[in-house]
């Protein structure tokens, strides 16, 4: 029986519907947040159940061909950007696979009668949303800052503009505008809103 805090070495097989790598120990199931097909790792089982468990990733042992370095900083602590660590053309591939499977299994449709071309893919698969959120609160010094939330929390990680944000003459529009929006806070002593207070 697995419990919490095991430690195991597993090699990814699959992806979960939201990007988190799926390895088998002796058929048990464990979801590990930022690893990719083929990647050999060593998890820290973190929530165990009777048939599978959600881990920790401890330590990339052997890479999978399909990873990449993630260009955002803050990848891996903000909630927003599960694939970075995965190669653009993998990552089009598992998009692809996820509307194919959510057509059959959720819209119960044939497969077999579902005509679907591949995914044509951007030239520069960065910079292109025109719309970004960034949550506005206090960092542990008290300053007002600016950032993204962290994968299933409202605590905000500090982020530099965002390498998805729209760029404008290759200047980072998002950031320019909020970090705008964080000296006028300042400069006229506004405070961002707190949710333990909620004021």
């Amino acid at each position: 029986m697995y419990q919490k805090n095991d430690e195991l070495i597993v090699t990814i097989e699959d992806q979960g519907i939201n990007g988190e790598g799926i390895g088998k120990d002796n058929g048990y199931a464990l979801f590990v947040k930022d690893t990719v097909i083929g990647d050999k790792c060593k998890v820290k089982i973190m929530k165990a159940k009777k048939n599978y468990a959600f881990a920790k990733l401890l330590e990339i042992i052997e890479p999978s061909k399909n990873r990449v370095e993630e260009k955002c900083p803050v990848a891996k602590q903000c909630g927003g950007c599960q694939l970075q660590s995965m190669d653009y053309e993998t990552q089009l591939k598992f998009k692809e696979e996820k509307v194919f499977n959510n057509l059959k299994r959720i819209g119960g449709l044939d497969t077999c009668q579902i005509p679907m071309k591949e995914i044509i893919g951007m030239d520069e698969p960065y910079y292109y949303r025109n719309k970004t959120q960034f949550p506005v609160g206090r960092n542990k010094d008290g300053e007002i800052a600016y950032g993204f939330y962290a994968g299933r929390t409202h605590s905000i990680i500090e982020a530099p503009g965002c390498v998805l944000g729209m760029r404008i003459d290759g200047k980072d529009v998002c950031k320019e505008i909020m970090d705008t929006v964080i000296s006028f806070m300042k400069e006229n002593d506004i405070d961002p809103y707190d949710e333990q207070t909620q004021t």
